[in-house]
């Protein structure tokens, strides 16, 4: 039991210096704070539409978010928020607070699959949409896309 313990205390750190090395998310933010720090900051706006009953949304988070590499790139790039877009019993204040928003933002921009990748300019912006779960590698490179408006795929959101 005492090494369990052990192991234990020795883990837990690593794996919250693993996720700090990840994306970080906007988590206290309103949209509206959201794009007024992009544009003060001259960033770009990453926004990860998400379900809480998501398996892919899922696996982004845990494998693809937390990438030291991904988390760099973003951390330089973008200010990022994920949005919850269903409601459960569970939903604490922060989530709650987003729930108008989050309708909104489904409605305007046709969120319907899940996840969805909203990239939006330092003015706020839409200039650029993925949905589906990818590896690493691929969410870098359509991230990467998004920076260059111009070479984006047109928007039919």
């Amino acid at each position: 039991m005492m090494k369990k313990l052990l192991l234990l205390a020795f883990l837990l750190p690593l794996a919250a210096m693993a996720q700090d090395q990840g994306i970080r998310f906007e988590h206290a933010l309103s949209w509206k704070e959201v794009k007024a720090k992009a544009k003060k900051e001259g960033k770009f706006i990453f926004m990860d539409c998400f379900t809480t009953w998501c398996g892919p949304c899922k696996k982004m988070s845990s494998q693809v978010f937390t990438e030291p590499t991904v988390g760099e790139f973003f951390r330089e790039k973008f200010v990022s928020v994920k949005v919850q877009m269903d409601k459960t019993s569970t939903d604490d204040e922060a989530v709650k607070s987003w729930y108008a928003d989050a309708a909104a933002i489904a409605k305007k921009y046709g969120v319907r699959a899940y996840p969805t990748f909203l990239y939006f300019s330092p003015e706020g912006k839409l200039v650029h949409v993925e949905e589906g779960s990818m590896s690493a590698i691929s969410f870098l490179d359509a991230s990467a896309r998004a920076l260059k408006p111009a070479t984006t795929t047109s928007l039919t959101r």
